[in-house]
């Protein structure tokens, strides 16, 4: 009998030990070795069992409050499916939750449900916690020279430039999900939020991640500094945008500017060459 090539003998590991595609390219008993004691089989279910744990484990500790809050047995659902519908395929475990939340709201009983529905609180809150990870991981304001902002200076320098650090998202959800990341961090089971529209800039200063609550004008002047812009162009898009006077806008802005630069949501200045050209924006999970 040929044996297969490295290739596929990975790939038909892969399938095998995560219940993806479809694993006939050949039998355990051709390629893993039994004992007196265990069959190829048994020794290829005893991998696999440990290697899906491991995964498990992985997805539990970057979503830990989605854990917390439909419990060990569920979250294993969901683990295990998407695992299955998604084997990991990069060497690094910060790639393996990149398409939870999406696979989540694939996967949702109800698809069609109205905004706020409760399954698609799930994907809400899985999304929110990979722009946690996300956000820690990205470069940062850390390195870049230290220049904050005052209040006269957002007054009196219009044509100032504003920029949103790589390390911004911006998420709009169906739910308020700070009590629920809260309790988690806690350790405490966290309570089902009602629904409520809701803005978020998940930030980072000084290395510590935060998750703001934002009003929709924030939000809006935030996507629109993506790629940096003049102070004046993005309070005028902002005001069209969310149809807001200017001058009152003009008047938020003074107090509210320094407090985002201060918190990491934004910065002076251009992006960098070597930099992305700005924040990922997810807007709300349900349909």
């Amino acid at each position: 009998m040929v044996q297969p090539d490295l290739a596929t003998l990975q790939e038909w590991l892969l399938n095998a030990c995560t219940g993806a595609g479809n694993p006939g390219t050949c039998r355990a008993s051709e390629v893993v070795r039994g004992s007196d004691r265990l069959t190829a089989d048994e020794r290829l279910t005893i991998y696999a069992l440990g290697y899906r744990a491991r995964l498990r484990e992985c997805l539990k500790a970057e979503f830990p409050a989605l854990h917390a809050l439909v419990g060990e047995q569920v979250f294993g659902l969901f683990a295990d499916g998407y695992v299955a519908a998604h084997p990991p395929r990069s060497h690094s475990m910060f790639d393996l939750g990149a398409r939870f939340a999406d696979f989540l709201d694939e996967t949702r009983p109800n698809p069609r449900e109205p905004p706020g529905s409760l399954d698609a609180l799930p994907t809400a809150l899985a999304r929110l916690e990979r722009a946690r990870a996300e956000c820690r991981r990205a470069r940062g304001v850390e390195s870049d020279p230290a220049r904050p902002v005052d209040p006269l200076e957002v007054m009196t320098t219009p044509d100032m430039t504003i920029r949103t650090p790589p390390t911004l998202r911006l998420l709009r959800l169906d739910f308020p999900l700070l009590d629920t990341l809260t309790a988690a961090d806690h350790g405490d089971r966290p309570s089902i939020p009602d629904p409520a529209d809701t803005y978020y800039a998940v930030a980072r200063t000084h290395y510590r991640v935060r998750v703001h609550v934002v009003t929709r004008w924030q939000h809006t002047f935030l996507h629109t500094c993506a790629t940096g812009v003049a102070l004046h162009t993005a309070v005028s898009a902002t005001a069209d945008a969310c149809a807001l006077d200017l001058p009152r806008l003009w008047a938020a802005l003074v107090t509210w500017l320094p407090v985002a630069v201060d918190a990491g949501m934004a910065s002076r200045g251009a992006h960098p060459m070597t930099e992305p050209a700005g924040p990922r924006s997810r807007e709300r999970t349900s349909q």
